[in-house]
């Protein structure tokens, strides 16, 4: 018997030394990053961090992860969360057909969830009442890639016509195919500026390649290196526009470019290279005429949307996030964050 009520009173003193780990009253978020070396959801966690740091949330806790882009990584992580006492999953997701199973973790361990960034399906939100997704339309950013496209070459169609053959080909750099964001650039960019060139009374675009460039700089560097050997600009087909996924795939190309003395900022020898996001370095590039232009994706309105739903959170609102705030679902239980066309 004294050894039962040994064994009992060690285990009572475990299971109070565990909650005191965490803190009576400790709201424990756990923000989930996809991975930290994509330049605009880095933006996006910044400001994160810093409107929390401003918010001075008295007991509220945050804590951010890094996925390295590795889906296994990021399972592990979000289950070392919940086991530590997490109050609040905030997920980046690194891959989006994985949405299921990591709502099945929060709805199992009855722990809120908000999805960002990266899109997880309908069925995933509605399958758990605590769960909802905070991103952009996917389409959105392809069709007004297609219409900043339009204008570019609208303006002086002569001018990007390396080859006078009264037509424009493209190198499409694209990220992964199970991302609604990447199939959205990828499929209506090209759709809406061929309907816009269609009836201003000029030929569609003509493609000359579509390349998986993972969303890296790098990887779209090594591409068009490549395609511009395939197609130089002084060949029958050459390489006349570049749209990219994202910025960082464009810096990409405007690097490979800068090694054939094109892209360098002057007028005289450019081609039009767009991507998406707006980042600082795009914005940069674009205003030294290396880059045409981007859609911005606003990371400082994603990180401020996700900062009030936290707060929410953190006051017992997570059956309704929007509570007290000007956020409107839009299907489900997602908010849609608006993109911007920018240019110099």
């Amino acid at each position: 018997m004294k050894k039962v009520l040994l064994l009992l009173s060690v285990l009572a003193l475990t299971v109070v030394s565990l909650v005191a780990c965490k803190g009576d009253d400790e709201f424990k978020v756990d923000i989930f990053i996809y991975d930290y070396a994509d330049t605009y959801i880095g933006t996006v966690r910044t400001e994160i961090d810093k409107q929390l740091k401003a918010a001075g949330v008295e007991k509220l806790t945050y804590t951010f992860y890094d996925g390295k882009g590795e889906q296994s990584t990021q399972t592990t992580q979000i289950e070392t969360a919940i086991a530590n006492g997490s109050d609040l999953l905030v997920v980046n997701i690194v891959n989006t057909g994985s949405g299921d199973t990591v709502v099945k973790l929060a709805k199992d361990s009855k722990v809120p969830i908000i999805f960002f960034n990266r899109e997880v399906s309908n069925d995933v939100i509605e399958s758990y009442d605590k769960a909802a997704f905070v991103g952009t339309d996917p389409n959105e950013a392809g069709y007004m890639q297609g219409a900043l496209i339009f204008n570019i070459l609208n303006a002086n169609y002569a001018k990007y016509d390396l080859n006078g053959d009264g037509k424009i080909s493209y190198f499409m750099l694209r990220a992964d195919t199970d991302n609604p964001e990447a199939n959205g650039r990828t499929e209506f960019s090209v759709k809406e500026a061929n309907r816009l060139l269609v009836a201003a009374g000029k030929p569609a675009l003509v493609e000359l390649g579509i390349h998986m460039a993972g969303w890296s700089l790098d990887q779209a560097k090594t591409a068009i290196d490549a395609a511009l050997t395939a197609h130089p600009f002084s060949g029958n087909s050459p390489i006349e526009l570049v749209i990219a996924n994202n910025d960082d795939m464009a810096l990409g190309a405007v690097q490979s470019l800068n090694g054939i003395s094109y892209n360098n900022g002057d007028q005289s020898k450019t081609i039009p290279v767009v991507g998406v996001d707006a980042t600082a370095t795009a914005q940069t590039a674009i205003k030294a005429g290396k880059m045409a232009g981007s859609i911005k994706q606003d990371g400082d309105a994603m990180a401020t949307c996700l900062v009030a739903f936290i707060k929410n959170a953190n006051s017992g609102h997570s059956d309704n996030y929007t509570q007290g705030t000007d956020y409107t679902y839009t299907t489900v239980r997602k908010i849609r964050i608006p993109y911007q066309i920018f240019t110099a």
